[in-house]
């Protein structure tokens, strides 16, 4: 993870108007371009992107997109819907990155549990439980991103939680999605 670590962010760079095209997301995501267009118009389906004018600093090809993050339809559903909609899955103890309360970066008041909640990774630094992730290539995305690493594993709270753990992490999440450019 620590060579991950000295890269920037590929989403960050993403976020910051670099490079924000359905080809650089889906490499920084490890999905294919079709994934990523099919991902845009079920986000727009279910109303949590919106389509928006390019900004002033923004090229203004006339096939290029623009799309603007819904943060309060997307907070909803990651702090309420998101543990019914992908109920969490695990599939025994292995190696892997740790990801809930274990992510070394999620900053929290609570005890991560005595065995960790880790997706499986080849070459992962961490023993722990299975967790099915939300897609097959998740762990590899959040091992070249930080950010994204931090986010997916508070949504990983979200889906695993108790009540109290629950709580707390959607305030770090809501925080987190506030952060988010769009």
């Amino acid at each position: 993870m620590d060579a991950s670590l000295a890269q920037e962010d590929s989403i960050a760079k993403t976020a910051n108007g670099a490079s924000n095209s359905v080809g650089n997301l889906a490499e920084a995501l490890n999905k294919s371009k079709g994934d990523i267009s099919r991902s845009i118009n079920r986000l727009l389906a279910l109303d949590l992107i919106a389509e928006r004018k390019p900004k002033n600093y923004e090229s203004s090809a006339s096939n290029r997109k623009y799309y603007s993050l819904k943060r309060n339809e997307m907070k909803a559903l990651l702090c309420h819907g998101i543990r019914h909609v992908f109920a969490p899955a695990k599939t025994g103890v292995g190696r892997g990155i740790a990801t809930g309360w274990n992510c070394p970066w999620v900053q929290s008041e609570m005890n991560p549990p005595e065995m960790p909640l880790v997706w499986a990774y080849p070459g992962g630094d961490s023993q722990g439980e299975l967790l099915e992730p939300l897609y097959p290539n998740m762990p590899d995305a959040a091992h070249k991103d930080k950010g994204l690493y931090v986010l997916l594993s508070l949504v990983e709270v979200m889906r695993t939680g108790k009540p109290r753990e629950l709580k707390y992490a959607e305030q770090l999440l809501r925080g987190k999605i506030e952060e988010l450019y769009s």
